[in-house]
């Protein structure tokens, strides 16, 4: 009877054994599955980073080819569209990898040295154009 037993218990411990290992391969597919597709998905999301990035930088150098050219007007709607996009890749500049916020901070400097040729030829530039007509009353 305590042979039996110890059959038992021996036979039991296999099958155990035996179901914890398929168990485990399962679920080691299983998680290599959802890591790959979470890779797909980051190198996704990077290529549509680098993308609005690359034509944030494309459109960047082409302004300020123009410094010596611009108008004032022209440099404004420049201005604020800069600033637009800008605000933009803020936004996502967290998720990027070093090399493209590299990039980045040098896009921002040749913006900025575009800004002060410009302002060197033009003087300082508001914003605001305002054209306020007010009438004053006399006491």
């Amino acid at each position: 009877m305590e042979i039996i037993s110890k059959f038992k218990t021996v036979g039991m411990a296999l099958a155990i054994g035996s179901f914890m290992f398929a168990c485990s391969q399962e679920t080691q597919n299983e998680t290599n599955e959802e890591v790959n597709e979470a890779q797909a998905e980051m190198s996704e999301a990077n290529m549509e980073a680098k993308s609005s990035y690359n034509e944030f930088a494309t459109w960047v150098n082409t302004s300020t080819e123009r410094a010596e050219n611009v108008t004032a007007d022209e440099y404004r709607e420049m201005r604020a569209e800069y600033k637009r996009r800008e605000a933009e890749l803020e936004a996502e500049a967290s998720d990027w990898d070093d090399e493209t916020r590299q990039e980045w901070e040098e896009t921002k400097a040749e913006w900025n040295q575009f800004e002060n040729k410009v302002q060197e030829r033009l003087g300082k530039i508001d914003d605001i154009d305002v054209d306020v007509d007010v009438k004053r009353e006399k006491n």
